[in-house]
């Protein structure tokens, strides 16, 4: 892709990351190349070549240095951040505390806390949907992944310090020049603090673990009592990999649903097929685990909803030698940026790719998708840990908002997409009125 002679394309991508992204595949094809002043871009959603570099080649590329310096502060050395061996050891010692029992057995805490935000809404409430799911989504990760019951006070603490995080650590990224950390401006200062309060919520939590030795079948647990043959995890590599639960496993699964919230709201239709099969499947009961496979048309929201509307909408790798993939020579040093937001709404794949249509994922719709057409967790072995925990918390939560109240937004709102280290609708929000359900089962 051409632009300035002297910063290339770099205004362009500051300005609207997914738009360019979008717009640039759909005007250049399925991969095209690109400047941002020194930096050389590779941006792809040919499915062969995603597949190539998640699976294949997977070894054969990390995330990118300046990804790395825009994390350290943040995630420090945790999953999302780590490469090569280090990142081969801690996903040995995380993964066991995915299990799919460990991970069935946190259900019903996810309606516990969905039924306990509707206690708290009145017919009529004005609320934000953004900060209420991710209120939700943080309740349900502080619960869940490290069995505690989190104040209002440290939810508020903990969403605030996120968004300042998360704010300051894109406009780091998009300087070509990074700005040190150790730099005195009122940036650092304010992500430092931000970090710092999060921080002391995360020690509390693991003296408490030392001071009574108990596992109480939590993720947090697992990764302070887990050993191989180096020992445990350090005090460090434990606080970095609990920033990382925090934000990933929160963070990204709201904006999600916000955006599904959004999609339902504009398509009142989908939202009478969705509640005629809970309204048959749970006869007005909660869901449980064992119901999710009799709700497949819930599945499908959920999976249209990430295609359209991804949270994770793009991510990167770094090339670490020479290769030639599929006919494109990629350099050592050379970032990839994988679109899954462009890739969506490749008409190669998907008919009618702009239009909300849950009833294409059929069985052999999915089968039909060449591999690495689809990666909202990525691909291969660095496949999101968190994949099968997220995918069932959109669902559990969904099904339990469904049976009581009624999906909507302002009429003519549109919201913003906000591409920070997830897409998400802004200052604006996602506002909506509180109505419950008329005709909700007993």
């Amino acid at each position: 892709m051409k632009g300035h002679w002297f910063w290339g394309c770099l205004f362009d991508l500051i300005r609207d990351r997914s738009g360019f992204l979008i717009e640039g595949h759909a005007q250049l094809g399925d991969v095209f190349f690109a400047r941002a002043l020194v930096r050389d871009l590779l941006c792809v959603r040919d499915p062969a070549v995603v597949n190539a570099i998640n699976v294949t080649y997977w070894a054969d590329f990390y995330k990118p240095d300046y990804i790395k310096a825009m994390w350290k502060p943040f995630l420090g050395n945790g999953l999302v951040p780590n490469d090569g061996e280090s990142w081969k050891r801690q996903h040995k010692l995380i993964m066991p505390g995915f299990h799919k029992k460990r991970v069935d057995a946190y259900a019903p805490t996810m309606v516990d806390f969905t039924e306990r935000m509707l206690d708290r809404w009145n017919e009529g409430d004005c609320k934000d949907m953004r900060v209420e799911l991710n209120a939700l989504a943080l309740e349900v990760v502080a619960c869940t992944l490290f069995d505690i019951d989190i104040g209002t006070e440290d939810s508020k603490t903990i969403r605030e310090a996120i968004g300042e995080v998360s704010e300051i650590l894109v406009a780091d990224a998009d300087k070509m020049i990074p700005r040190p950390d150790w730099w005195p401006t009122a940036e650092n200062r304010r992500k430092k603090r931000a970090i710092t309060k999060i921080e002391e919520i995360i020690r509390r939590v693991h003296e408490d673990r030392l001071t009574s030795q108990e596992d109480r079948g939590d993720l947090f647990s697992h990764m302070v009592f887990v050993e191989d043959e180096q020992g445990c995890m350090s005090d460090k590599q434990l606080r970095d990999e609990a920033m990382t639960l925090i934000f990933a496993g929160h963070e990204t699964t709201a904006h999600a649903l916000t955006w599904t919230w959004y999609l339902l709201a504009k398509n009142p239709n989908k939202v009478a097929k969705m509640r005629e099969e809970l309204d048959r499947v749970l006869g007005g009961c909660r869901p449980e685990v064992d119901d999710l496979p009799n709700l497949p048309y819930l599945e499908m929201v959920v999976k249209e909803s990430l295609r359209l509307l991804p949270s994770v909408w793009a991510y990167a790798r770094q090339a670490q030698r020479d290769l030639v993939i599929e006919g494109y020579e990629i350099k050592k040093g050379q970032t990839v940026t994988i679109s899954h937001i462009a890739m969506g709404r490749n008409p190669k794949y998907y008919d009618h790719p702009e239009e909300f249509r849950p009833e294409r994922w059929t069985r052999e719709f999915e089968r039909s998708l060449p591999r690495g057409a689809y990666t909202p967790f990525a691909g291969g072995p660095r496949v999101c840990l968190g994949k099968q925990f997220a995918m069932m918390e959109m669902r559990m939560i969904l099904a339990t908002l469904l049976q009581h109240v009624e999906p909507n937004v302002p009429e003519g709102f549109e919201p913003d997409f906000v591409t920070e280290l997830s897409m998400h609708p802004g200052k604006r929000g996602m506002p909506a009125t509180v109505r419950f359900r008329k005709t909700a089962p007993a």
